[in-house]
């Protein structure tokens, strides 16, 4: 009999938190939805697509340079030097943060041994002593996407 009490004053208290949690909470949150709505509202697809990399800024036209190369199965390596971004973390972190959601439906690979392709950026993929099957290069710039020729 304790036991079943104690059980209904515990969904009780839960319930009760729940129900505050939303009165406090749910306004707030539809103001805060109405007003990213009415700021990307006008956006065109594209807009929508690159806004997360533009905002925080990174360079979205090299990232869709290498989405136009990429194919639904691809796996990806991306391959950058070092280079201080924020105090959260380096350049490379931050591309492949951005990466993981512009280039869907390819998928990052564990490492250049997994990977199908060699996404470059400020870096040479002849360094990486691979054999590639086709490659691009965005200008003079070193950004590259480099298909890995694995023999098949």
């Amino acid at each position: 009999m304790i036991r079943r009490t104690l059980e209904w004053a515990l969904a009780g208290c839960a319930v009760v938190g729940l129900a505050w949690s939303g009165w406090k909470d749910l306004p707030h949150s539809w103001r805060l939805m109405r007003a990213e709505h009415a700021a990307f509202a006008g956006y065109t697809r594209t807009q929508r697509d690159e806004a997360y990399g533009a905002q925080i800024p990174i360079r979205m036209d090299i990232l869709a340079f290498w989405r136009e190369q990429l194919r639904p199965d691809d796996r990806y390596w991306v391959q950058m030097p070092y280079e201080a971004f924020s105090a959260n973390g380096d350049k490379k972190f931050v591309v492949r943060s951005v990466a993981h959601l512009y280039l869907l439906p390819a998928t990052e690979a564990r490492s250049f041994r997994d990977a199908t392709v060699v996404l470059s950026w400020d870096a040479d993929p002849g360094t990486l002593h691979l054999h590639y099957a086709q490659q691009a290069r965005a200008g003079l710039q070193l950004v590259f996407v480099s298909r890995i020729d694995r023999g098949a």
